[in-house]
């Protein structure tokens, strides 16, 4: 008997960007369905990416309060 091929997706390298780079949290069911990680890496994975996702959420919120800001100081320069 043949051993059965790997799907396309669950190539380590795919569920990896598709992780961090795509889907962001929208790629944990291709690390839970993906036989080729153990439960360990699964859960580091799943941990790292709410770690990630927390931080860019961060970033955002602060990046538009900075917009913000400078908008205003821009409208009251501006201003007559």
């Amino acid at each position: 008997m043949q051993p059965a091929t790997a799907k396309w997706y669950h190539n380590v390298w795919f569920v990896l960007a598709m992780l961090f780079l795509v889907a962001g949290p929208f790629g944990l069911p291709l690390v839970w369905n993906n036989p080729r990680f153990s439960r360990p890496v699964k859960i580091l994975l799943t941990l790292v990416m709410v770690v990630y996702t927390i931080a860019l959420i961060d970033m955002t919120v602060r990046m538009v309060h900075e917009v913000t800001r400078r908008v205003n100081e821009l409208g009251a320069t501006l201003a007559p």
